[in-house]
């Protein structure tokens, strides 16, 4: 009789652990272990998901199915207090709690990511990440997050900082298109239409401006957040 293969999640978190597990203990896990059972318990009665803090150069954070959440240690590092982590953790926590993982969930259940060598694994995921990300999605889950937050008694505009540090890594990597959104998104304006078919026009090429990148830029990620921000505090009774 066979041994029982260990679960999927499990499986690919041992991938990630070898080639990217931090050897000691430092700042970073005592930052997660602060923030994740603070969402999970905003989020009770739904399944805890696990915060791991991988070595990455990138300042990333990321999720595949499963209960586990990655950040990476340069993205904790970057970070003034525990809210941006919170942010980051509480966006990837969403794609769980919105049913996004889902799809790649059977696609994952290909038994052959699991016996390459971790470079070449991490390549794979990236790949199969891609079928978790899209405009729509990333826009739902950043107001999850931004709710989750909230719920979990993280300061609001502290968690945006997320974004800076986002920001400032997409332009030391010279995509500006990353930061501010293309020239297109930057340029068309609605309101300046003079018809109805001009409008049509403008909206159109503002729609498939938008949709030729997997995620919103990360000027408008802020701005609709603040907008939501803003919204909360106008409907907060006065004390």
């Amino acid at each position: 009789m066979r041994p029982q293969k260990a679960p999927l999640d499990e499986r690919v978190h041992a991938v990630l652990l070898r080639g990217f597990g931090l050897r000691t203990r430092d700042f970073s896990h005592d930052s997660i272990e602060r923030v994740v059972p603070a969402l999970n318990q905003a989020r009770s009665p739904l399944p805890a998901v696990l915060g791991e803090v991988l070595w990455m150069s990138a300042p990333i954070a990321f999720t595949l199915p499963g209960r586990y959440a990655y950040i990476s240690r340069s993205f904790i590092e970057r970070c003034q207090s525990d809210a941006p982590v919170a942010f980051a953790l509480a966006h990837e926590i969403g794609h769980h709690d919105l049913g996004h993982t889902d799809r790649i969930g059977r696609v994952l259940a290909a038994e052959g990511l699991l016996h390459t060598p971790e470079k070449l694994a991490i390549i794979v995921l990236e790949v199969l990440s891609r079928l978790l990300y899209s405009r729509d999605r990333e826009l739902a889950a950043d107001a999850y997050a931004l709710d989750l937050c909230r719920k979990a008694g993280f300061d609001l505009k502290k968690c945006l900082e997320c974004f800076d540090i986002l920001a400032r890594y997409a332009l030391d990597h010279h995509d500006l298109d990353g930061v501010y959104g293309s020239d297109e998104e930057l340029e068309l304006d609605v309101g300046q239409a003079t018809s109805a078919v001009n409008r049509a026009y403008i909206g159109f090429r503002l729609w498939c401006a938008r949709h030729r990148r997997s995620h919103p830029s990360i000027y408008e990620r802020r701005q609709i957040l603040l907008t939501k921000i803003a919204a909360m505090e106008k409907a907060e009774p006065a004390k």
